[in-house]
């Protein structure tokens, strides 16, 4: 894959906020309930979306950032319990694992991005070092929302401002360092695989981002906040909550310890839930 040194014009103009910020209110705007869900349908049914797996019927739909932001039914995405399995906290593709020795992370064949701008800082990504990372990428036509994919504690947690390229490939192809220029969420975790980390990434067109541990407003132009204490501590079990996305992105999981390996070939497509990492013997 070729990686061209700067991304074209349209695509830094398609990667300014402004951009999703104009569509989060499109698809937040309240319409004629016939219309919504004429567009709900026609969507449903050109991307292979399960409308029997939503929680609430699509006519309780009053925007389309209902539909693409609905919770599922119970039991809908098992979670693997299995101590020596770590869940998928996302639908979408298990598209990237590797090692951290380098202290850098395949964006493509031949790209690489570092470990320090991911994160933020170089402090924050110290207990990372050696370690292992897996990302998964979410389509537009997948179930939005990000669960916790271990039992564990949400420690600490950092906001990236930053652009709003695409992470499809025709993004991968142009941007360099693509998941560390765009806007993202970061929380570090205490877990039962260790120090951890899972980043929310956004994306063109994602309106908001939002986390189980605050009420930051993501895509509103907003500073960084900086590396901040979760207080009160945020206890989770595998399968809860995270955070949302408003259409399609990315989510990196990062881990101190490096004894672990994909459940399935890399690239797969993969369902929250279902084993993504597994312990490795030896």
């Amino acid at each position: 894959m070729a990686l061209t040194s700067d991304p074209p014009k349209w695509l830094d103009l398609l990667a300014q906020p402004q951009v999703s910020q104009a569509m989060g209110k499109l698809v937040r705007t309240r319409a004629p309930k016939p219309m919504v869900r004429a567009a709900i349908l026609t969507f449903a049914k050109a991307y292979g979306v399960d409308l029997s797996e939503a929680a609430e019927p699509i006519e309780s739909f009053n925007t389309f950032q209902d539909f693409f932001t609905r919770k599922l039914k119970a039991g809908a995405r098992p979670i693997d319990a299995v101590d020596t399995a770590m869940p998928s906290p996302a639908d979408g593709v298990l598209s990237a694992f590797g090692t951290l020795e380098t202290s850098t992370l395949i964006q493509a064949k031949g790209v690489e991005y570092t470990l320090d701008a991911l994160l933020g800082g170089s402090d924050d990504a110290d207990p990372y070092r050696n370690g292992c990372y897996a990302v998964v990428y979410l389509a537009p036509n997948n179930y939005h929302r990000v669960h916790t994919p271990w039992r564990g504690t949400i420690t600490k947690w950092r906001y990236v401002p930053g652009a709003l390229y695409p992470v499809n490939k025709v993004g991968l192809r142009h941007v360099h360092g693509l998941f560390a220029r765009n806007e993202r969420i970061i929380g570090h975790c205490e877990t039962e695989f260790g120090p951890a980390a899972m980043i929310m990434v956004g994306a063109t067109c994602v309106g908001h981002m939002r986390v189980a541990f605050t009420d930051l407003a993501c895509n509103e132009g907003q500073p960084g906040s900086g590396l901040r204490p979760c207080a009160p501590l945020l206890a989770t079990e595998r399968g809860d909550e995270f955070g949302v996305f408003e259409m399609g992105s990315t989510v990196v999981v990062l881990l101190q310890r490096r004894d672990l390996a994909p459940a399935l070939a890399v690239p797969s497509e993969i369902r929250m839930g279902q084993a993504m990492l597994r312990v490795v013997d030896g």
